[in-house]
């Protein structure tokens, strides 16, 4: 069980590991948009993203995609080539296709266990997913929006320490269980293959991220 004195900590980390959970999935989820490029947008991120590799990369990025149309346009179709289009590039971004790999190492397919137990969790958890989201189950994107949502889950509800160990339990089966057997090759395989900065930053944040991650749900027992 979690110490008492430990809880209004957790909870107050809870809200910015949510921000940064979301902010990664929708990194993740779908191709680079204008909204990105809002420096309203851009501004917080300098002072709200850990101070880690992959950071000024990312930064940087994003400036030279708000100042160059050309920059912009091969960020997407960076994401493209990553994640969606085949050829020598795609990645395929799903846990059953890294954890139920064929017989001769190379990706399995999709809709394997992974993705349908994580749909029958988004289902029984009613998650509601971001217009646009058409990805299957265990896309990277959702089940780090799944573990920002119960991060959030975790701070709004401070003051019952039951349900916050309910919470901190689940987070620990998320990652474990889904997140940790393949995300950390997934990363590997973004920051080898992407040709922008803006996923290379992207892979080498979330990895720095994880790691953090990964000590922190080791003490939720």
């Amino acid at each position: 069980m979690i110490e008492p004195a430990m809880y209004l900590e957790l909870a107050e980390e809870s809200g910015t590991r949510a921000i940064l959970y979301n902010f990664f999935a929708d990194a993740l989820a779908r191709k680079l948009d204008v909204s990105w490029l809002n420096p309203h947008f851009q501004a917080p991120l300098s002072s709200g993203l850990p101070d880690v590799e992959g950071k000024e990369e990312l930064l940087t990025a994003l400036n030279q995609a708000a100042h160059e149309t050309e920059y912009f346009q091969k960020v997407q179709l960076d994401h493209d080539a990553l994640f969606s289009v085949p050829g020598a590039k795609l990645i395929f971004p799903y846990e059953s296709c890294y954890t139920h790999r064929n017989v001769d190492g190379t990706f399995g397919r999709l809709w394997q266990e992974p993705a349908q137990d994580m749909y029958r969790i988004l289902k029984e958890w009613e998650i509601q997913l971001a217009e646009g989201w058409d990805l299957i189950p265990d896309h990277i994107a959702i089940e780090l929006f799944f573990m920002g949502n119960l991060c959030r889950l975790v701070s709004e509800r401070r003051e019952n320490k039951d349900e916050m160990q309910r919470l901190l339990e689940w987070e620990k089966q998320i990652f474990v269980k889904h997140l940790r057997p393949w995300v950390f090759e997934l990363l590997s395989n973004i920051e080898n293959k992407s040709e922008t900065e803006f996923y290379r930053g992207t892979a080498k944040l979330l990895r720095a991220f994880l790691r953090e991650e990964e000590a922190l749900v080791n003490t939720f027992n």
